[in-house]
């Protein structure tokens, strides 16, 4: 399965009144991060037997739930003048209104980037649909991403309402070039899931710098 084209758009951040210098002395005047992230999507499929036909038996099993897949990626620009972006964080909220079962991350993909020396990237997605108390693998999402100029990652709180992806600067893994970000989320069958997004940001030099952004929401519904 391809993955999808996601539209792109920068990331407004505002400076947060700490900073953290050496020492624990709070720093001057916050720099611009004007242009320096962009937030591609996030686009949203459900995970239907139409979009997954070898996936039929398991979704339509699961009479609890609907699954949903959803796209995201980040792209990353670093002046030669300014501080380098030092991390990135996605934080991630589901919600459904009372009483539906809070929806979560039933995975995340990439979880782990630590190793520049591979050229590729392949994302696959296998959910674990555990469907009357047995596991099984279903079929899921390929791609292959350019490796070489993608950034340390780490996928966060896997199976909760507030997963997430901390991208963070590494000596063989600068914080440039575009990262995709997939995630599969389940939710209750008898209530819309709302994804709501919150990109925080570093920079460093002589001064840790934070800055925080907050996306639109995206309500994740059986007529995506």
């Amino acid at each position: 399965m391809r993955l999808p084209e996601l539209p792109e758009h920068p990331v407004e951040f505002e400076a947060e009144a700490r900073v953290r210098a050496p020492g624990g002395v709070s720093g001057g005047p916050q720099g611009s991060l004007q242009g320096r992230v962009l937030l591609g999507g996030p686009v949203a499929f459900p995970m239907n037997a139409k979009r997954y036909p070898d996936m039929r038996s398991y979704l339509e099993s699961d009479k609890d739930h609907r699954y949903h897949e959803v796209h995201l990626s980040l792209s990353f620009a670093d002046p030669d003048d300014g501080p380098r972006l030092h991390s990135v964080m996605v934080g991630v909220t589901l919600s459904a209104p009372a009483p539906a079962e809070p929806p979560i991350a039933w995975s995340l993909a990439p979880s782990l980037i630590d190793d520049p020396s591979k050229r590729d990237l392949r994302i696959e997605l296998r959910p674990q649909l555990k469907l009357a108390g047995v596991e099984v693998s279903a079929g899921g999402v390929t791609g292959s991403l350019p490796r070489a100029r993608e950034p340390f990652l780490l996928a966060l709180r896997e199976l909760r309402s507030d997963p997430g992806w901390e991208l963070r600067r590494t000596k063989g893994l600068p914080l440039e070039g575009k990262q995709r970000l997939v995630m599969i989320v389940r939710g209750d069958r008898k209530a819309d899931t709302t994804l709501g997004l919150e990109v925080t940001a570093t920079t460093r030099s002589s001064v840790l710098r934070r800055y925080r952004a907050v996306a639109d929401p995206l309500r994740l519904s059986a007529d995506l």
